[in-house]
């Protein structure tokens, strides 16, 4: 019998991503694998691009570059002669059997281990403090294995954001959850293959294709549009597998069978699968916009490896038909407060407007920044009362022949064609960082 591939931490960021990104990456086709670009990889995995320069400013360590060394074993080695001195530990390794990780910092604490007068905590150095469980997950696996090496299980784990915020978690309160995604996971790595399940985090992952296709083939019911997994078991324990079986389903006898599930979610699940089914698009409702001067359709731009909101763009359509693009650009952090001042300066004079965006990204980063920067009261106001997300129109108004409701996606449906077929978000922030390579 073959060997079962090793654990790593990454495997709990990529099972919640997509529990088949782990199973092709051992039993794919390797020519199939999708690049993603370094920079895209550490802003879906929430990471820094200047972690070490992060824990600079908050933390003293020394620093392990496991690149350097012949193998993950010999920069472990080195990691663990450091641990028996007492150090703070950049990125070093963390061992045991075939378990293997590498924290961003291993800090040292006062109190006895096998080590010695100390014994080790993990932290994570992360764009945010947000402690989703891929997050968790893999800082409760690192101290498991402290556990094996230095004989005390650390009782918390530490997220540090840009700003030097600390976030702990106490390890006991989900070791539970831990070992029972752990034994999924090395089902998965001894080749038990997931059932077909789509959901938007698939398209961050090299084989999306691939895991697209599975359910596509299958037509699997998991191609709803924000349809769960837990939705996903609850309809096939009703025997409902397919996108046609839930087309072909009564409303009111799902109701039924699906007590506890509220009875809006049910017409909108039956009702993106029948537009699924005959590709045709279904209006719910008539949209209703304002009447206004100027419609200002805005989008911020953002690189959180670096922790900057670099962008702020938008294009005015005046009623007399003129149309206008302009932006508020960053080229570093510390002229962030100058590009928020403009676009308040901006705000402060609009009269008689509306302010578009797509999601719910826009007013979150607003409200991000007038916390941080400030703002007067009267124009965050203002924002607020004259702000339309577009995305929300549009769900609540029609239903696509979509699987996902992105602005891609559904410009796309409607036939409008970018330039550069690759764009989007996280591609913006990949020709920002060669934009400041180059200037």
């Amino acid at each position: 019998m073959s060997k079962i591939p090793k654990l790593y931490a990454d495997h709990f960021y990529k099972f919640f991503q997509c529990p088949h990104w782990i199973w092709y990456d051992v039993y794919g086709d390797a020519t199939r694998r999708k690049a993603i670009p370094p920079i895209i990889d550490l802003i879906y995995k929430g990471k820094m691009a200047t972690a070490s320069e992060t824990l600079q400013e908050h933390k003293k360590f020394e620093e392990i570059k496991p690149e350097l060394y012949r193998d993950l074993e010999e920069a472990f080695l080195a990691t663990l002669e450091m641990m028996k001195k007492g150090k703070n530990i950049y990125h070093g390794v963390l061992m045991h059997e075939d378990w293997a990780g590498i924290p961003d910092l291993l800090e040292a604490r006062s109190g006895k281990s096998d080590l010695g007068d100390w014994y080790y905590v993990v932290y994570d150095v992360q764009s945010s403090l947000d402690l989703r469980d891929e997050y968790k997950f893999q800082l409760i696996f690192y101290s498991l294995i402290l556990e094996r090496l230095q004989g005390v299980r650390p009782k918390e784990a530490y997220v540090i954001d840009p700003q030097g915020n600390e976030r702990s978690f106490k390890i006991d309160e989900f070791v539970d959850q831990f070992h029972l995604t752990r034994e999924q996971i090395e089902k998965i790595l001894n080749g038990e293959k997931p059932a077909p399940f789509i959901k938007s985090t698939c398209r961050r992952t090299p084989w999306y294709s691939l895991c697209f296709s599975d359910a596509k083939d299958c037509n699997d019911v998991s191609l709803i549009y924000r349809l769960s997994q837990a939705d996903q078991r609850r309809l096939y324990g009703v025997g409902i597998r397919t996108v046609a079986d839930l087309a072909a389903s009564d409303v009111n006898d799902l109701q039924a069978k699906l007590e506890d599930w509220p009875f809006d979610k049910i017409v909108r699940f039956v009702n993106q699968a029948k537009v699924l089914s005959s590709e045709s698009p279904l209006i719910l409702r008539k949209s209703s916009f304002p009447e206004v001067e100027h419609e200002i359709y805005f989008d911020i731009e953002s690189d959180p490896t670096r922790d900057i909101d670099y962008l702020l763009g938008y294009l005015v359509k005046s009623k007399n038909g003129e149309t206008k693009y302009d932006y508020f650009l960053a080229k570093d952090k510390s002229e962030e407060p100058a590009t928020w001042k403009k676009f308040l300066d901006f705000l402060a004079k609009l009269d008689n407007f509306v302010i578009y965006h797509y999601a719910y990204y826009e007013r979150q980063v607003f409200d991000r920044l007038a916390l941080h920067y400030g703002a007067p009261s009267v124009l965050v106001d203002k924002f607020r009362e004259n702000t339309i997300d577009l995305h929300q129109a549009l769900v609540d108004s029609a239903v696509f022949p979509l699987y996902f409701y992105s602005l891609k996606d559904v410009a796309g449906y409607l036939g409008y064609k970018w330039d550069d077929p690759r764009a989007g978000g996280a591609e913006s922030v990949v020709w920002y960082n060669d934009w400041l390579d180059k200037n």
